[in-house]
C-alpha cells in the first residue's frame, strides 16, 4: 500500500499543489486545464518509468503483476485528463504568442501529439473491441506501447516551450523538467537498456505433456536470479517466438538450469509447443513476482487450478523434511493425466511430514468448491493463509463461497497475469 501512496503522491498530490502555487491567480477554467495537463504529464512519465519493471517498486506495490495493474489504471486516468486539458484549453489572458516562435510551434506540435497519445492509450487499455469477437493482437498492443514513448517526446517539447503562467525556474517548472527527464530516460532504457537484464539460455529439453509443454534450459553465462514462485519473461530466437511473454518458473534445477511448464492457451503458447526445439536459444528476464510461501504464516492452504500448479511445483521442491509450516495443497484437474508435475508434488509430500497433497479430480469428484476445500483442510481456515493460482473466476467464486460460509482466510495471495 505504501508504494501506491507514493505513486499517487508523485502523480497527483505534488503536481497539483505546485500548479496551484504557481497559477492560483488564474481563472478556475485555466486552473483546471493547466492542472489536468501537469498531472497527465506526470502520470505519463511515471508510467514510462513503471514500464522499465523497476526492482525497487515491485515489492512496495506487491509484485510486478500489481505494477502492471497500476500502470493500466494510470494510463486510463491519463486518457481522461488529456480530454479535459484539450477541451477546456488554457486561455491566455496576458500577452500574445509570437508567430513563428517556439511557443507557437509547441502548441502546433501538441494538438496532434495529444490525440495520438489518446489513440495509443485507448489501444493499450482496451483488450477487446466492443461487439467484436476478437482481441486486439498482442503485437499491435506491444507496438502501441513503444509509440507512446515517441509521442511523449513531442509532449516534452510542448511543456518546455509552451507559454504558461510560470517559468522553468519555478517549482512546478522544475517538477515538469524532472518528470521529462524520468520519462525520456525510462523510454530510452526500455528500448535500448533493457537488453542488459536479459540472460541467454539454451533449451536442453522440450517435453510435450498432455496438459503443458515442459521446457528446460541451461544458462549460457550468467543465469537468472530466481526464487520459488517467481516468473520470467521468455522469448526464443525463432520466428513467431521472439516477443517476450511472462511464464512462471516451475522448476529451479541444479547447475543454474530452469524449467517452465507452459499450457497452450493462446497463439504464442501453441506456436511454442509446435516450434520450440532442443538447442534453441532463449532470452529470459526475471525473476519477478512476490508469490512466495515464505510470506505466509504457520498455517497455509495452496490451491492450484490446472496449469496454475507451476509456482507450487518450485515451492514444493523447496520444502525441507523439517518444514515447520503446516501446508495443505489441493491440486484441481480433470483427471490424473492432466496433472503436471504430480510426481514432484508427491515426492515433496513424502519428504516433508507437514506438507499434505490432495489431487482433486473433477471427472470423478465433481465441481471443486468451498465445501470441498474445507473438507480437506484439517485446521480452521480463518487462521490460515490461502495461496491461489488458477483461473480468475475459480478464485473469485471460491473466495465468495468461503466468505458466505464465514471461513474467510486470514490472508489471500494470488497473481494477475493479465498484463494488458
Amino acid at each position: 500500500m505504501s508504494g501506491r501512496v507514493l505513486v499517487f503522491s508523485i502523480c497527483c498530490v505534488i503536481p497539483l499543489a505546485l500548479t496551484y502555487f504557481a497559477a492560483g491567480h488564474e481563472t478556475v477554467r485555466n486552473q483546471i486545464a493547466l492542472s489536468a495537463g501537469v498531472v497527465a504529464f506526470s502520470m505519463m512519465a511515471v508510467n514510462l518509468f513503471l514500464a522499465t519493471r523497476p526492482a525497487l517498486v515491485e515489492p512496495m506495490v506487491g509484485g510486478l503483476d500489481r505494477v502492471y495493474e497500476l500502470h493500466k489504471w494510470i494510463g486510463i486516468s491519463v486518457i481522461v485528463l488529456i480530454l479535459i486539458h484539450t477541451q477546456l484549453r488554457f486561455v491566455q489572458l496576458e500577452g500574445v504568442v509570437a508567430p513563428g516562435s517556439l511557443a507557437e510551434t509547441s502548441v502546433k506540435v501538441a494538438e496532434p501529439a495529444f490525440y495520438a497519445m489518446l489513440i495509443l492509450l485507448l489501444v493499450s487499455a482496451v483488450k477487446r473491441l466492443p461487439r467484436l469477437p476478437y482481441e486486439i493482437p498482442y503485437h499491435i498492443w506491444r507496438q502501441s506501447h513503444r509509440l507512446v514513448g515517441v509521442v511523449f517526446l513531442a509532449l516534452v517539447f510542448h511543456q518546455y516551450f509552451v507559454k504558461a503562467p510560470f517559468t522553468a525556474a519555478d517549482p512546478v517548472g522544475w517538477w515538469l523538467n524532472m518528470m521529462a527527464i524520468i520519462g525520456v530516460g525510462s523510454f530510452l532504457y526500455t528500448q535500448f537498456g533493457a537488453v542488459l537484464r536479459r540472460r541467454a539460455y539454451r533449451v536442453t529439453s522440450v517435453t510435450k505433456h498432455v496438459a503443458a509443454t515442459i521446457v528446460e534450459a541451461e544458462p549460457l553465462g550468467r543465469g537468472l536470479s530466481t526464487r520459488p514462485g517467481n516468473f520470467a519473461f521468455l522469448s526464443a530466437r525463432r520466428n513467431g517466438l521472439r516477443e517476450p511473454h511472462p511464464f512462471t518458473v516451475s522448476g529451479i534445477l541444479p547447475d543454474g538450469k530452469i524449467q517452465f511448464s507452459i499450457r497452450g492457451l493462446g497463439d504464442y503458447t501453441r506456436r511454442l509447443r509446435d516450434l520450440l526445439q532442443e538447442g534453441d536459444k532463449l532470452l529470459l528476464e526475471g525473476g519477478y513476482g512476490q508469490f512466495s510461501y515464505l510470506r505466509g504464516g504457520d498455517l497455509q492452504v495452496w490451491v492450484a487450478g490446472g496449469i496454475g500448479v507451476t509456482p507450487f511445483l518450485a515451492m514444493a521442491d523447496d520444502l525441507s523434511p523439517n518444514e515447520a509450516r503446516q501446508i495443505v495443497m489441493v491440486y484441481c484437474v480433470r483427471n490424473r493425466a492432466d496433472a503436471v508435475g504430480i510426481e514432484r508434488l508427491e515426492a515433496a509430500a513424502a519428504r516433508s511430514a507437514n506438507f499434505t497433497l490432495h489431487l482433486f479430480e473433477s471427472d470423478t469428484a465433481g465441481r471443486f468448491d468451498a465445501a470441498a476445500l474445507l473438507a480437506l483442510v484439517p485446521f480452521e481456515m480463518g487462521r490460515a493463509d490461502l495461496f491461489f493460482c488458477g483461473p480468475g473466476p475459480m478464485r473469485t467464486g471460491l473466495l465468495d463461497q468461503l466468505k458466505a460460509a464465514g471461513k474467510t482466510p486470514a490472508h489471500v495471495y494470488f497473481e494477475r497475469f493479465e498484463f494488458r
